[in-house]
């Protein structure tokens, strides 16, 4: 099983160690994860490399490090930096509600979408209820962008990204934070192949503080497992996009 969706880093609620996360995955029973570092949003480019760094030598091939790009990267030295950490990144993120910038600056954008291009690897979105954000808004650049491939992170609004399924082959949408009605409903309309399992982990901590990260993960397989036929549940958690 894989965790397409983890994090490692700062974040609000304190320091998540790269030990700590590959624990609580293990612990849940995950074999693989693809994750990216929360620490990007405070520019700590070589905290973030010594994350991932710390991430590979503990979890191996198991471990799919993501690129996570901001604005100020792409115009500092950060950019160069990080692709020669030596870090063999396995895909691109772009959070559009963190960084507004990327939905206003055109150029950059087309900036960051050529580090992809150049690195062979698919790019992760954030989807969530801003402008700047709807699944709707990145429906133009997938289709524009054929030659790469995109993740609908959270899949929100859940209609939204079933448009944007459906007309652009290139997309897929992972899991996390949703609810488990929309993952229902992504397997009913034929999204399952294309549908990948995430957590969000250790974000969790912030909305479920009664639960620990590996409880939560164990949450939302059950919660998928109780809910999706056999086979479908077994695809999802499965499916992976990233590999070395």
């Amino acid at each position: 099983m894989i965790d397409n969706h983890v994090h490692v880093g700062w974040y609000v609620d304190g320091y998540h160690s790269p030990e700590e996360i590959w624990k609580a995955e293990q612990e849940a029973g995950i074999d693989e994860i693809a994750v990216s570092s929360t620490s990007t949003c405070a520019e700590l480019y070589k905290l973030v490399v010594r994350e991932m760094r710390e991430l590979i030598y503990i979890g191996g091939s198991c471990i799919h490090p993501l690129l996570w790009l901001t604005p100020r990267m792409m115009k500092t030295w950060g950019i160069r930096y990080m692709l020669h950490s030596r870090i063999r990144w396995e895909g691109v993120k772009m959070h559009w509600k963190a960084h507004r910038e990327w939905f206003y600056n055109r150029p950059l954008l087309m900036d960051a979408l050529d580090v992809a291009r150049c690195l062979q690897v698919p790019v992760l979105l954030h989807t969530g209820d801003f402008k700047e954000c709807h699944a709707r808004v990145f429906l133009n650049l997938c289709r524009q962008h054929e030659d790469l491939t995109f993740v609908l992170a959270h899949g929100w609004p859940i209609g939204e990204t079933m448009e944007v399924l459906a007309l652009c082959s290139n997309t897929y949408v992972d899991t996390a934070f949703m609810p488990v009605e929309d993952v229902m409903t992504l397997a009913h309309n034929g999204f399952t192949q294309r549908t990948l399992f995430g957590t969000d982990a250790p974000i969790n901590q912030v909305f479920y503080k009664e639960m620990t990260t590996s409880q939560y993960i164990k949450y939302c397989l059950t919660t998928l497992k109780n809910k999706l036929p056999p086979e479908t549940y077994e695809q999802i958690v499965s499916n992976v996009l990233y590999h070395q």
